[in-house]
């Protein structure tokens, strides 16, 4: 997404000058400063290996979980092995 808004910022300054290319930039600088995070900043306190294809399949069952909530949940107890 951030690149595409940067694309829209170089676009939008070839069209239409700086001024609309650096509100362009400005909202692309806040959606990804500001922006739901995908990786998140879940603690994860580790103490075995995690099985990344458990964390991916946490992910599909549980919609909206980040990585780092997924691997911290798949962390704390036991799921059961993949299919």
């Amino acid at each position: 997404m951030t690149l595409g808004g940067l694309a829209a910022a170089i676009l939008a300054f070839a069209l239409f000058g700086p001024v609309y290319a650096g509100i362009v930039a400005l909202a692309t600088l806040c959606f990804a400063a500001f922006g739901t995070s995908v990786i998140g900043n879940t603690t994860i306190l580790v103490t075995k290996p995690v099985d990344p294809e458990v964390v991916r399949r946490y992910r599909e069952e549980h919609p909206g979980a980040t990585i780092s909530e997924a691997a911290s949940v798949v962390a704390r107890k036991k799921l059961a092995p993949p299919r």
